[in-house]
């Protein structure tokens, strides 16, 4: 993930395993975090019940990276605020522009998988502690999806209820000029809430 930040259009951030910020439109950059990953070695994980082989008949080509950030945010209304969500089932957040971070680990969230991915997170536009996430588990063949909100900059997290189900959320947007209209991304369509993710309808092309 790359960002323009909201507090300047000359800064950039831009994720690997550790984020990176620029100040001076991509002309350099420096690290403002460590690893924020789980930093595994992917072949001595366990696929399918076992570990297997370095050489076993399966496209390594053919695999996303692993143990990388997927998702970056900085809140617009807090400059330094940023949320950083990754493949491996961790959640971070720094609210001093990345000298500290906190760590979530998804599995501690009621009702998440310990290893989900973390699709999307969507800093409010309108509160300055609000923060929204998209998450599944599809690299273990789980592809319930999982939205959750935070009112406290990740400290604490609820489940959006009333979601409709079986698609991954890839994406969430929140309208810049009503806080109550968001729209939440799937792999068949969108879901649509006009009350601030109290209720929600489907948005979805017929075959």
């Amino acid at each position: 993930p790359i960002l323009v930040s909201p507090h300047s259009p000359k800064r950039l951030y831009y994720a690997s395993q550790r984020v990176w910020r620029s100040d001076d439109r991509g002309d350099s950059w420096r690290a403002v975090s460590g690893d924020l990953t789980r930093n595994q070695d992917r072949m001595t994980l366990p696929l399918m019940g076992r570990q297997w082989s370095w050489d076993s008949p399966w496209d390594m080509s053919a695999m996303s990276s692993y143990n990388t950030i997927t998702s970056l945010a900085e809140s617009p209304k807090a400059e330094g605020v940023l949320y950083v969500g990754t493949d491996d089932g961790r959640l971070q957040v720094t609210e001093d522009g990345g000298k500290t971070w906190r760590r979530i680990d998804v599995g501690s969230l009621s009702g998440v998988p310990a290893a989900a991915f973390v699709n999307d997170l969507k800093a409010d536009l309108f509160d300055a502690g609000t923060v929204y996430a998209a998450l599944d588990d599809h690299k273990s063949g789980d592809f319930k999806p999982y939205l959750l909100k935070s009112t406290d900059r990740g400290r604490t997290w609820t489940a959006i209820k009333g979601a409709p189900g079986g698609d991954d959320y890839q994406g969430l947007w929140i309208a810049p000029e009503d806080p109550r209209r968001m729209i939440a991304a799937t792999d068949q369509g969108a879901i649509v809430s006009v009350d601030g993710a109290r209720t929600w309808s489907s948005w979805y092309n017929q075959p």
